[in-house]
């Protein structure tokens, strides 16, 4: 008997530090990266950046796959970088030279030619019909240059290029613009708007009003009734909804809808998570799609295999939401699935990543994504 009641005592002992581990592992919060890691890094950016495009350079190899990660590779390692040098000054003056590499190789046919074919886009002229892909993101990083650095090489073609997307913003029919021809995805239009919104925060432009008349009008015209989301993509002749809000989308859009009016970002982050995600107490998961559960281990160019409903962009893109909207708890939660599905290397005193689980080439794209979620930050003059 005796021996029976020290057993129970025994299991009741590992079974409350379980629950106590559970407990104080599920309410830890997020913090950023320690100053070593985020140098080691960088170092991987700085090689990627100052490597020229070739055929057998990483961006070229990633743009095998999808032409845009190609460009997504430079803005997002912009992006990242720009974080960095608000987060620690001391890195600012290498951030500043890194990313005027990621912009000259953004200008270079290499990039551009996805979305314009041998025209160069800004070039003696801006194309006032192009991609806004393309534009919005390649103004993003002139002003994320413009906001560190007191050179002014790059003021020029911000500001006709911010003059040119604030006067097609103005006379669209249904404040959008086309990503490639006949197709308008409201994530690429969030990223311009977000470029406008930081000229106006660099120059004091009057280009930042597109944003409040946007919202306004994105409230209603591409909210999605039943989960209270912004849409994938609409009509270009008639502005109707075309695409359920999806995860790897909607994700996308919060956290450059927070470079320019962080209370509908949070709005959209507190839906999105309400709707799409499930709390297991030390992760968290978030679908693509709105109560489907399906696998599909091929899934589409967006979201990559989704399994169960959950996909990989729709938990990395709101761990970036998390981070920047300040929900630590479940960003730590995020932070865990994405370690979990990812592996590190350090090699050559730098840090990159490969897929756990999935054989797919993701550098540098994810390095430079996951470094600006990691980082996310206001940007302030």
């Amino acid at each position: 008997m005796k021996k029976l009641k020290n057993k129970y005592k025994i299991l009741l002992i590992v079974v409350s530090t379980i629950i106590f581990s559970f407990l104080i592992i599920s309410s830890q919060k997020y913090k950023y990266p320690k100053k070593d890691e985020l140098q080691l890094k960088i170092n991987y950016l700085e090689k990627i950046l100052k490597t020229p495009i070739n055929k057998n350079s990483e961006i070229t190899t990633i743009g095998y796959q999808n032409c845009e990660w190609k460009l997504f590779s430079l803005s997002f390692s912009t992006y990242a970088l720009t974080n960095i040098a608000f987060i620690d000054t001391t890195f600012k003056e290498d951030v500043i030279e890194l990313i005027d590499s990621a912009i000259q190789k953004t200008l270079t046919d290499k990039i551009y030619k996805c979305y314009f074919g041998k025209e160069n886009p800004v070039s003696p002229n801006i194309n006032s019909t192009g991609s806004i892909l393309y534009f919005g993101h390649l103004n993003m990083m002139l002003g994320c240059y413009r906001l560190l650095s007191d050179d002014i090489k790059y003021n020029e073609i911000n500001d006709k290029l911010s003059e040119s997307l604030y006067s097609r913003f103005m006379k669209s029919e249904f404040m959008c613009l086309q990503s490639y021809y006949n197709s308008i995805w409201i994530p690429d239009n969030t990223v311009a708007l977000a470029s406008l919104k930081l000229h106006s925060q660099n120059t004091g432009s009057e280009y930042e009003k597109i944003c409040k008349k946007w919202i306004d009008f994105a409230k209603t015209n591409f909210v999605d009734n039943e989960t209270g989301l912004l849409c994938s993509t609409i009509n270009t002749g008639t502005g109707e909804k075309l695409e359920e809000p999806r995860g790897s989308m909607i994700g996308w859009s919060i956290f450059f809808i927070y470079r320019f009016d962080k209370t509908f970002a949070k709005e959209q982050y507190e839906n999105y998570r309400t709707k799409f995600s499930k709390n297991l107490g030390i992760l968290r998961l978030f679908r693509e799609r709105y109560k489907n559960k399906k696998t599909d281990y091929y899934g589409d160019i967006d979201s990559g295999p989704i399994i169960l409903g959950y996909s990989i962009p729709a938990n990395a893109f709101a761990f970036g939401d998390a981070v920047a909207t300040e929900d630590l708890r479940n960003a730590k939660r995020l932070h865990r699935l994405i370690k979990l599905g990812s592996k590190k290397e350090k090699l050559n005193n730098e840090i990159k990543y490969k897929t756990r689980f999935i054989d797919m080439e993701i550098s540098p794209l994810a390095e430079a994504l996951i470094l600006y979620f990691e980082t996310m930050i206001e940007w302030k003059n």
